[in-house]
């Protein structure tokens, strides 16, 4: 079962700045959560996300997994080249009620890590094999990779985003799920909004939301 955990705003630690380490921090990079990267040693795509403010890096040597006890992470992803030490730091990991996650050591950990299919920031795509062949997934990933972002309009892009907003504006007059729901479908279906979204023009098809909203009320 493939799940999207909710990270936003939430503190993930990975352990290690290898191959492995980098992919994990990729993948957390459009949840916008906090993201905190500990390694004996750093590189300059780590060094580049640190000035960016898109991570936090502490440069450590790690003999066990005690270091955890300073910190409350809500996911812990372990990526380092000791297998050992990775198996400590996830069932550290466990004892603290963290989802806990070693990329050489499936069986260990809470959940295997699929390989994802990014579309501008906005859909992601799961390929997972349920760790039994990392390899294979990536391989699958890489061939479905264009067919998806090649076949995944702007204006599908643009709906997304649209919808997040609407939603948003309808929690706030809008009591119940089944009358939100309606009014989310109908930006969906609205011809006016499709026009905007073909042209590019995002803002104005919020101005058309946010009037469809005060007619609904």
């Amino acid at each position: 079962m493939i799940v999207d955990l909710h990270l936003k705003g939430k503190l993930a630690i990975v352990i290690g700045s290898g191959n492995e380490g980098m992919k994990k921090v990729s993948s957390l990079l459009t949840q916008d959560c906090e993201i905190l990267v500990l390694s004996a040693n750093s590189n300059s795509q780590f060094e580049k996300y640190v000035k960016q403010g898109k991570i936090k890096f502490k440069k450590i040597k790690l003999k066990d997994a005690s270091f955890l006890s300073n910190y409350k992470p809500y996911l812990v992803m372990a990526t380092t080249t000791d297998r050992v030490l990775n198996r400590k730091i996830v069932e550290k990991a466990k004892k603290m009620k963290s989802y806990a996650y070693a990329s050489d050591d499936p069986e260990v950990s809470d959940f295997a890590h699929p390989s994802v299919i990014n579309v501008a920031d906005t859909v992601q795509i799961a390929i997972s094999t349920g760790g039994s062949s990392p390899a294979m997934a990536r391989k699958i990933k890489l061939k479905a990779e264009s067919y998806f972002k090649k076949n995944i309009s702007d204006e599908e892009i643009f709906q997304i985003r649209l919808q997040k907003f609407a939603r948003s504006e309808a929690k706030l007059f809008i009591k119940t799920q089944i009358e939100r729901k309606k009014f989310l479908y109908s930006i969906l279906n609205d011809k006016r909004v499709k026009e905007l979204l073909k042209d590019g023009k995002y803002k104005q098809a919020q101005t058309r939301v946010k009037k469809i909203l005060n007619e609904w009320l």
